[in-house]
């Protein structure tokens, strides 16, 4: 049976990142961190070999695409949400100038975002664009999309059965984070999540747990145990110490690739059958924010060493 690679890229750092506000089909250029982030994005990609590289037309994918090489197609299905009167607009505008739009938000109600797309169009939207990049590779291979945080975060939620939860389980998309997933039949592989380890540590962005959160930092320590491995009962008591001791902050705990894939699966509450995550690698990290409403994978399968 075939095989389709399919790595989902975050556009680098645009202006309108670096001022806080709202975008969406507008076409904001990188900021000077966004072109140091793409910079450092080009030298991994240096090594790798791809079938097909395709990016959303908007300026700020397409300019960090070009960190992959080659032919680049454009195709304006993998744009983000269009956010219509919103954009441009900081968090704190939208709230004082579209209090329906907001109720409508926290009540998990469908509205067209400021008069733009509602999310069940950009369901569609994605689906259909992953539809047919699947169709074109029919005998496998190896694809890189370099697209939005909200298109990665819809069929993120999509293929593990999510979209109807909020938050989503998966968390939000880092600028030239990588998310790659493997295609097989009707299963679906998520090889690594949020991938930005090639970032320089001063261009990237961590989660800053609040008071009442905690990060679980997972640490890889290759394949699984065996069964009845005392170290399997380790990693499981110390998942119930970091939970009681680590509020407002981050404890790491090391377990198999296999213990960490599963926690995984079971902390994020995942409904697709045919979804799993791949054990992680030794020294592959995974962060798991979680709190006492839920929890979220931030990042997964990242390995360590700065490039």
């Amino acid at each position: 049976m075939s095989t389709l690679e399919v790595c989902l890229v975050r556009h680098a750092e645009s202006v309108s990142n670096a001022k806080g506000v709202w975008q969406g089909h507008g076409d904001a250029p990188l900021s000077d961190r966004g072109r140091t982030q793409t910079d450092a994005l080009e030298r991994v990609l240096a090594k790798e070999l791809y079938d097909l590289v395709i990016s959303s037309d908007l300026t700020r994918a397409a300019d960090t695409a070009k960190s992959a090489g080659g032919p680049l197609e454009l195709d304006p299905a993998w744009r983000e949400i269009d956010v219509g009167d919103w954009e441009g607009m900081t968090m704190e505008e939208v709230v004082e100038q579209f209090p329906e739009q907001i109720a409508a938000l926290r009540e998990r109600r469908v509205f067209a975002v400021g008069g733009g797309e509602s999310w069940p169009e950009v369901f569609a939207r994605a689906d259909g664009a992953l539809r047919v990049l699947r169709d074109r590779m029919p005998d496998g291979g190896r694809v890189i999309v370099f697209t939005h945080g909200g298109i990665i975060a819809a069929i993120l939620a999509g293929l593990v059965g999510a979209r109807d939860r909020w938050p989503w389980p998966l968390g939000r998309m880092r600028n030239t984070g990588r998310s790659t997933l493997r295609f097989s039949g009707n299963r679906v592989e998520l090889v690594g999540h949020n991938d930005d380890s090639h970032v320089p540590e001063n261009h990237r962005k961590t989660y800053q747990p609040r008071s009442d959160q905690m990060v679980l930092k997972l640490i890889s320590s290759g394949p699984a145990n065996q069964s009845g491995n005392p170290a399997a009962l380790d990693f499981n008591s110390a998942i119930k110490v970091a939970r009681v001791k680590g509020a407002g902050g981050v404890m790491s705990v090391l377990g198999s690739g296999r213990e960490i894939a599963e926690l995984v699966q079971t902390s994020a509450n995942l409904s697709a059958k045919d979804f799993r995550f791949l054990d992680p690698v030794a020294g592959a990290s995974t962060d798991l924010l979680i709190s006492e409403s839920h929890q979220m994978l931030l990042d997964y399968g990242v390995l360590q060493t700065q490039i």
